[in-house]
Formats: structure tokens, C-alpha cells, sequence
């Protein structure tokens, strides 16, 4: 298994992404014509969210037997990865179980911030009682053991079509996952921070009795 450098963002500037929904990075990273919304993938609970700097992992996967046991390194991963890192994977998008109860729990000790997986994971009852934020495509019993192998950490993927570098900032909540590239963080943060201002006082004014034209015309937004 390959493991190249990573460089993480300055933790002020994921912390600032704390405060943000992902419907207001999205039109932020639309106004600059980046894609980076993930599809496809859903939270083993409802509410679970998650930002953070991506730890990316490139796997492959065949049928059982394909690869041995030692292959699969998730120890590996687990081992890398500091406090607040998003674990990243792609192992494009196969009905396969790259993550579990165990490697969760180990997880949420170390204080990794969650896991972002294109493919499968498994034990969900133990992931939700670990309070670990994940997101799968799919909730299989099938195992990564002598199906997948585990070739590089902080490469570039592909997580469900979305390009993803390690260091570029995750952040996940009930409506959907973005990818923030990492060369874009301080901007996106200043223009979603400025949005979000704009967003509520638009609500506000609604509850006051405002109408919705009423306010599009005075915010600009549409």
C-alpha cells in the first residue's frame, strides 16, 4: 500500500465550515462551476454530520479469493489517520463491505471524524452505537476479506463520479455530502459565511410577514 504526503488544511478554516450547510456550499461551488456534490451515498442514522480534511483510499475488489487478507490493511488507514480526518474510500461503488463495527469503534477512540465510503459497510448497528458519522451506497454483511485490497492512501479518487484529493475538506449532513478542493477552502468559507447571513435574514423577513418575491427582489437571491 502506497501512502502519499497529505497536507491538511489550517483547522480554522475547517472549523469555519462547522456552521455551514452543505445546500449553501453547493450554490457557492455552482457559482464557480466546480461539481463536487456526491451522490448515491446515505448515513447509517439520520442527523449524522461530518466535516473534515479527507484521508482518501483507493481500493480494488473481485469475488472471494481474489486478494488475501493482509491486502486488506484497514488497520493501516485507521493507523494513519489523525483526529478530525475523513476517511474517504473508493472502491467504485461495488456492493462490498469496506468498513464495520470494529474499525468504528477504533474510529471514534482515536477521534477520526468519520468515513465517506463508494462501496459498502456493514455492522450497522454497532456503527450507529459508536456515534461514528458514515456514510455508505450500500449496508452489505459481504466482507472486504480476500475480496478487496487496499493500493494507496491520499491519491486521487473517484467517490461516486466526484473527483476527491486528500486534503480537500468533507462536509456531509442530512441533505448530502460536498467536497470542498482544498485550493478553493478560504474562498468557498468567505462567500457561503457571507451567504448564509443573507439566508437568514431572508427567513426572518418571511416570518415577519414578507413576502417570498418581496424579499427575492431586495437580497438578490433567486
Amino acid at each position: 500500500m502506497e501512502i502519499k504526503p497529505l497536507k491538511r488544511p489550517p483547522k480554522k478554516v475547517i472549523e469555519g465550515f462547522r456552521s455551514i450547510g452543505t445546500s449553501t456550499l453547493g450554490d457557492i461551488l455552482d457559482s464557480i462551476g466546480v461539481e463536487t456534490v456526491i451522490s448515491g451515498l446515505k448515513p447509517v442514522k439520520q442527523g449524522m454530520v461530518l466535516v473534515g480534511p479527507a484521508v482518501t483510499v483507493k481500493e480494488v475488489s473481485g469475488v472471494l479469493g481474489t486478494y488475501s487478507i493482509e491486502d486488506f490493511k484497514i488497520s493501516k488507514v485507521i493507523d494513519f489517520a489523525e483526529a478530525g480526518d475523513i476517511l474517504v474510500f473508493d472502491n467504485s461503488g461495488k456492493e462490498i463491505s469496506t468498513w464495520g463495527g470494529l474499525a468504528s469503534t477504533a474510529a471514534k477512540v482515536k477521534g477520526i471524524g468519520g468515513a465517506v465510503i463508494d462501496g459498502g459497510c456493514r455492522d450497522i448497528d454497532q456503527i450507529v452505537e459508536s456515534n461514528l458519522p458514515v456514510f455508505a451506497k450500500y449496508f452489505t454483511p459481504k466482507s472486504a476479506k480476500t475480496r478487496s485490497k487496499i493500493l494507496e492512501l491520499n491519491g486521487t479518487i473517484q467517490c461516486s463520479g466526484i473527483r476527491v484529493e486528500g486534503g480537500d475538506i468533507i462536509v456531509a449532513d442530512w441533505t448530502g455530502i460536498i467536497v470542498i478542493p482544498k485550493e478553493r477552502a478560504e474562498y468557498v468559507l468567505e462567500k457561503a459565511a457571507e451567504a448564509e447571513k443573507v439566508e437568514a435574514h431572508f427567513m426572518e423577513e418571511l416570518r415577519r410577514g414578507k413576502t417570498f418575491g418581496e424579499m427575492q427582489k431586495i437580497t438578490g437571491r433567486l
